[in-house]
Order: C-alpha cells, then sequence, then structure tokens
C-alpha cells in the first residue's frame, strides 16, 4: 500500500542575524527557501500549512515544580506566573503548560507565556496556522545548555532530559565574563528549585564567541562548540499560543469572510428573485393577452346579456312575488287588528315601505303596529313605529315606515 505524503509546511524562523523562512515536511529537517531582515518575515504564496517560530525574546519559557492534577496544571501556573511578576490574562491562547515529569504527585512542567511584544509578521493577509517557540524548531541536545544567537542577541536554552525546560536572552551582548556569570546565578537558581536536571555539558552554536577554556573554568562544565544543525519542522497541533494581534488579524479575515458571503448570498437571492420576477411578469402577460381574447369574444354576448338583464329587470315586479305591491299590500291587511284599520296612503318600492291609516281608538292602533311588524312576509323590513297621533273623537292616525338593510 502506497503510503500517505505528508504535506509541505512554510516555517518563519528568526535566525541568527535575521528572519528566515524554511519549507519541509513535519519531523524532518527543513530547506531554507528565503532570507529577511530583522524585523518581521513573509511566508510563501503557495496554499500550504504555515507556522510561525516566535523568538524566545517574545516569550517566557520557565521550569517549575506544580501541585495538583495535571488538568489543573494551567492554572495553577499562572498563578505560580503571576507570583514572580507575570500576568497572564488570557490562559488559553498566551499560556502553554508542557509536562516533563512527575514525583510524588507534583509535576514538573516547562511553562510557555506571551510575552507584550507585537507579532514579527509584514502580511497580515497570510496568517499562520500554528505559532511554535522558536527553541522548539531547532534540535536542542538532552541534558545540555545551549548558547546561540537570534536575531543578533544571545540566547540560552536549557533542556530536562530531552525537553526543552527553560529559554530567555542573555543580558551581555556577548560570550564574557558577564554572561558566564550571569549564566552561573541561572544554574544557582534553577538547582536550589530543583528543576534543573542532570546538566551534563554547555554546547555553543556559535561560530568564533566565547572561550571554551573560560566557560569550562567558570561553570565546571565541559563546552563543546557546534555548527548550529537545520531546524527541524513541528508537528502541528501541539501549540495554543496565539498572540492577540493574529487573533484579531483573524477575526477581522473572519468578518470580512461573512460580509463577501452575505454578499454574494445577497447577489444570488437578488437574481432568484429577478428571474422569478421576469418568470411571473412572462406569465402574467399570457393571461393578460388570453384575457384580452377572452373579452373580445365575449363583448358581443355582453350587450345581448345586458338586454336580457334590462328586461327581467322591467318584468321583475310582475314576477317576483317578493317585489309584487299587491302581495305587500295583502300582507299589510293580515294582522286581526287590520279589520279595523283604514288605509289612507301605500307607499311602496322593493327597499322602502311607508303606511298611513285611521283607526278607532289608540289602542287599535298600537296592536297593529305590534302585529306588523311581527309578521313573517314583513320579516325583512327593518320598522319604525311612532306613537300615533289622537284625535278629539278618540280616534288614531299612525305613519310606520319600513326598510331593508343595504
Amino acid at each position: 500500500m502506497a503510503k500517505t505524503r505528508k504535506p509541505t509546511q512554510d516555517l518563519l524562523l528568526p535566525g541568527s542575524s535575521g528572519w528566515e523562512r524554511w519549507t519541509g515536511v513535519e519531523g524532518e529537517p527543513c530547506t531554507l527557501a528565503a532570507e529577511f531582515g530583522q524585523s518581521a518575515g513573509v511566508f510563501g504564496k503557495e496554499a500550504q500549512p504555515r507556522l510561525l517560530a516566535l523568538p524566545v525574546s517574545h516569550l517566557w519559557v520557565l521550569p517549575a515544580w506544580l501541585q495538583g492534577e495535571e488538568a489543573h496544571l494551567r492554572d495553577m501556573a499562572a498563578l505560580h506566573l503571576e507570583r514572580l511578576g507575570v500576568r497572564v490574562t488570557d490562559l488559553d491562547h498566551a499560556l502553554q503548560v508542557r509536562p516533563i515529569a512527575d514525583r510524588e504527585g507534583a509535576n514538573l512542567v516547562c511553562m510557555t507565556a506571551l510575552k507584550e511584544a507585537h507579532a514579527p509578521l509584514w502580511d497580515t493577509t497570510r496568517l499562520p496556522d500554528e505559532v511554535v517557540i522558536s527553541a522548539d524548531c531547532l534540535p536542542v541536545p538532552a541534558n545540555a545548555m545551549v548558547i546561540f544567537r537570534e536575531l543578533g542577541k544571545l540566547m540560552l536554552a536549557i533542556t530536562h532530559g530531552e525537553a526543552l525546560v527553560y529559554a530567555s536572552p542573555l543580558s551581555s551582548h556577548a560570550l564574557d565574563a558577564n554572561a558566564l556569570g550571569e549564566i552561573n546565578h541561572l544554574c544557582l537558581q534553577l538547582g536550589f528549585q530543583g528543576v534543573l536536571g542532570q546538566v551534563q555539558h554547555i554546547i555553543l552554536w556559535l561560530e568564533d564567541e566565547g572561550d571554551v577554556e573560560q566557560i569550562r573554568r567558570v561553570t565546571g562544565l565541559p563546552a563543546v562548540r557546534e555548527v548550529k544543525p537545520v531546524p527541524v519542522m513541528p508537528r502541528l497541533g501541539r501549540s495554543s499560543l496565539l498572540p492577540p494581534e493574529i487573533q484579531e488579524a483573524r477575526a477581522r479575515h473572519a468578518q470580512s469572510a461573512r460580509t463577501r458571503l452575505l454578499a454574494l448570498s445577497a447577489g444570488f437571492a437578488l437574481a432568484a428573485a429577478v428571474a422569478v420576477l421576469v418568470v411571473l411578469i412572462t406569465w402574467a402577460t399570457q393571461e393578460r393577452d388570453l384575457l384580452r381574447e377572452r373579452v373580445a369574444d365575449l363583448t358581443p354576448r355582453a350587450s345581448q346579456v345586458l338586454d336580457q338583464k334590462k328586461s327581467w329587470l322591467e318584468a321583475a315586479p310582475a314576477v317576483d312575488p317578493s317585489r309584487f305591491p299587491m302581495q305587500t299590500l295583502l300582507d299589510c291587511m293580515v294582522p286581526s287588528s287590520s279589520g279595523e284599520v283604514s288605509m289612507t296612503h301605500f307607499e311602496w318600492v322593493p327597499e322602502r315601505l311607508m303606511l298611513r291609516g285611521r283607526t278607532p281608538s289608540p289602542s287599535v292602533a298600537l296592536q297593529y303596529a305590534k302585529e306588523i311588524t311581527d309578521m313573517e312576509g314583513l320579516s325583512h323590513y327593518t320598522w319604525e313605529t311612532p306613537a300615533p297621533t289622537i284625535a278629539s273623537d278618540n280616534s288614531a292616525t299612525f305613519e310606520l315606515k319600513g326598510g331593508t338593510q343595504p
């Protein structure tokens, strides 16, 4: 079975005098691709995994023995650093804790915390996929102190076994007696804390700096001068460090991507709406043309229908009982009290009815007004029944009005 080929990665690494770009596959030696100045570097244009190696001067790399469970090491490390005067606000992206050894419930860890330094990137459009420490890219020997230059400054890295346990720039600009005194003082502190380990020798990745015999005499450790090795491409997924500038740049890129996606979605939606509108307009035009054809076909018949309707309206009073005035008059004479009513006025149209009459007494007029409103044939009228007018001979005249609802 053919082996899966690992992708080529891009690594920005601070070199001895300036920034360098290396390429290679993870876990294997890299190939130098470009060299830059001291300020920053830039990734290649090819779309591939990108790693940014921060200089040692941009980080705190300190060892410590921490008590407690491994799941709580990050919180304990933050408290330990705060006691040392290093305050970490973003534990997820500014602090990394790597266990190295354990002893009687305590864990020896290497704490890596970001300093307040600007991320060294020229081009913020090509951001790194992961940020590591530069010393993790160098094959540092086990149980050794390594002195090398990074961006022109002297650096010291210490390993406990094969793991990096300490890294820091030296305050001296040259590897002289002051630098050796600083190293001795540092070894005394780390040894007192019990984190130094079994350092066996000092390695100089310097071409012509430092006196090997002086170093052995001052520190008590043998010193060896070696050629600085080619960096090894780190494996992805081991580092959680992420400077704030890169977080902000990623957020801007994500917002820009969302904006572009929304713009594309809006464009597609607008195009779809226009397409639907065109289809609807075409369909409506076809329907309009069909309706015009039907109207043109039915227009000659419409005049005949209107003439027939007019004839039926003229004949309606004679053939529709509900519109026959004689039927309405007969309905007005159905009440039992109508025998004593002398009808003096009858006015009728289909929507309105008015009656005037005379009765021998007011009681008969009131009874007739009540009975006519209860007539089934006249129930579609809404009646106005004002009080009758009483004459001197006690007879009464009345006026009743009925109207239909519009």
